[in-house]
């Protein structure tokens, strides 16, 4: 949920939003790790998975995901790695 300030700003600034489900989340945790050599926690693959998702309109587009922080509890991780499906 956005905090306060953010959510403010945001409203003002921003022209829409995407929404991921928690299955789309873990699906790209585990594509960066598979396929990228990367661990990247939960707030930080919401973009990849959006993308993997198909959640945008991006044919034809370059398109730059940043997927950040490594902060991920390990039994999380290990649900990732399980779970996800190969995007």
């Amino acid at each position: 949920m956005p905090g306060e300030l953010t959510f403010a700003l945001n409203r003002r600034l921003l022209a829409g939003g995407v929404v991921v489900s928690e299955a789309e989340v873990l699906s790209a945790m585990r594509f960066a790790f598979t396929h990228l050599k990367l661990v990247i926690e939960p707030g930080g693959a919401v973009a990849l998975a959006a993308v993997l998702a198909r959640k945008l309109p991006l044919a034809g587009r370059r398109v730059v995901v940043v997927a950040s922080g490594g902060n991920v509890d390990p039994a999380l991780f290990a649900r990732a790695l399980e779970q996800g499906s190969e995007a």
